[in-house]
């Protein structure tokens, strides 16, 4: 009997060993990348030094429309290596336009030819073509300057061109941008402290008139690094307007989203639903655990799905479905989950994808003709 117990612990200590040792053995290369991360991060600080005056913008063009006092405004930073502004970006300046935002357009494209400058001046009050350094906070710095005095707007808009759409009325979403906060996000995360995430920013009120904004942005500089964007610039703006008093608020919040996922798990019952792969059920187990343990999520990736068609969210970020970097396994059913609620063309999303390759070995599950994981189209069109 002894010696069957003493089997039996050693059995399941070898099991443990067995479970952890991976996981222990991965700790040393993590410390080594965020090291690295780290060190890399105040190097292209520590680059941006030499940057002390001067301006990066090498042209600057006067579109058809006017900065008028009282108008709305967006500036609007664009980003692409053959200098190419694709057919998303033409839907979502006149969305913009639509919504009665008089658009200044910031392209930190290394080559901006003039079929692109072409494409915009109908749309824009004004063209900034500028060095690609600082990333999209660098060409915010840049527009923000280019209007002068800020209290002159009612509104001032900050977006990119890091997402597609926009997929629903984006005048009937802006009108909920009310007196209820100074600055408005899309969508807000809590990963490094909680801020409004930087793709889709808009400011009124108190936030304009006061001298936070300004002062915040002439302190960025052209550091080429993206992380140090994040810590510093996405999150610090956020934390540095809260510290000023100015109210922030998302339209669409984590828990909001966090809790239509949680929904959709519960509804369909998704952890044990035997028609799904383990694959799957592993992966609906998982990300209901990281919520119950308070693990902070990009909702964006994670619950892109429970965006669009819950809540309403009128955007698909590039990087899911180009390169689905945290793995969602049911990315590829992107054109059924948007054609389900939506208007969108998804074909100017998928053009725009076709321009793309394969990075580090990764290759993204979402583009016509490359490769996804078995069943996932099958899931995207069968949760509830």
């Amino acid at each position: 009997m002894t010696e069957r117990r003493s089997g039996h612990v050693g059995s399941a200590w070898a099991a443990n060993v067995a479970g952890w040792l991976p996981r222990v053995m991965k700790w040393p290369a993590l410390a080594f990348r965020r090291a690295y991360v780290r060190v890399t991060m105040y190097a292209q600080f520590l680059a941006s030094l030499r940057h002390t005056g001067g301006t990066f913008v090498r042209a600057r063009h006067v579109g058809a429309d006017r900065l008028i006092d009282g108008a709305k405004v967006a500036v609007f930073a664009h980003f692409d290596a053959a200098g190419v502004v694709h057919d998303f970006v033409i839907y979502y300046l006149r969305a913009l336009r639509g919504a009665g935002y008089t658009i200044v357009f910031v392209s930190n494209a290394p080559d901006f030819g003039a079929a692109s400058l072409q494409r915009v001046l109908p749309l824009s009050a004004l063209v900034l073509l500028r060095a690609n350094v600082g990333y999209d906070f660098g060409a915010y710095k840049d527009g923000i300057e280019a209007l002068g005095e800020l209290s002159r707007f009612e509104h001032l808009v900050l977006a990119n061109d890091s997402v597609y759409g926009p997929l629903f009325d984006l005048s009937e979403i802006l009108a909920r941008c009310d007196a209820g906060a100074d600055i408005w996000g899309m969508t807000d995360n809590w990963a490094g402290g909680y801020h409004l995430q930087s793709y889709f920013l808009l400011f009124r009120g108190r936030a304009l008139v006061g001298p936070e904004l300004k002062a915040f942005f002439r302190s960025v500089r052209p550091v080429q690094s993206k992380q140090w964007l994040i810590l510093r610039y996405e999150i610090g703006l956020t934390q540095a307007m809260q510290r000023a008093g100015l109210r922030c608020a998302a339209l669409f919040p984590y828990q909001a989203v966090a809790a239509a996922f949680a929904e959709t798990v519960r509804v369909g019952d998704l952890t044990r639903r035997t028609s799904l792969s383990a694959r799957h059920r592993r992966y609906f187990a998982q990300i209901t655990g990281r919520l119950d343990r308070g693990k902070p999520l990009n909702a964006t990736h994670w619950f892109w799905r429970e965006l669009v068609c819950k809540i309403g969210y009128p955007f698909i970020k590039r990087e899911l479905l180009i390169y689905n970097p945290v793995g969602v396994p049911y990315v590829s059913a992107w054109r059924d989950v948007i054609r389900s609620v939506s208007n969108y063309d998804t074909e100017l999303a998928a053009g725009h994808m076709r321009t793309y390759r394969p990075r580090s070995g990764r290759i993204g599950n979402a583009i016509d003709g490359w490769p996804q994981q078995a069943g996932d189209g099958d899931l995207g069109k069968a949760l509830p």
